[in-house]
C-alpha cells in the first residue's frame, strides 16, 4: 500500500513539473515574450488612462473651486 501510495505521488509530481515546465518554457519562447510585452502595455495604456482621467476630474474640482472662492464666473467651453 505505501509503494501504491509513493507511486501515485511520484507520478502527480512528474505531471505537474511537466505542466509546469511547459508553462515555463513557453514564457521565455519569442511569442510567449511577445504575449507578455502586450498585456505589460495593456496594462500600462489602462493606467495612464485611469491617471488622466483622475487627473482632469481633480483640475475640473479645483478649478471650480477657485472660481467660488474668487466670485469668477463659470467657465464655458
Amino acid at each position: 500500500m505505501s509503494r501504491l501510495f509513493w507511486l501515485l505521488v511520484g507520478a502527480g509530481l512528474a505531471v505537474f513539473v511537466v505542466l509546469r515546465g511547459k508553462q515555463l518554457l513557453y514564457q521565455v519562447t519569442p511569442r510567449g515574450v511577445q504575449d507578455q510585452v502586450v498585456e505589460q502595455g495593456h496594462r500600462a495604456a489602462a493606467s495612464f488612462g485611469d491617471f488622466v482621467a483622475t487627473f482632469r476630474a481633480a483640475a475640473a474640482d479645483r478649478e471650480a473651486e477657485l472660481r467660488r472662492e474668487l466670485n469668477l464666473p463659470t467657465a464655458t467651453r
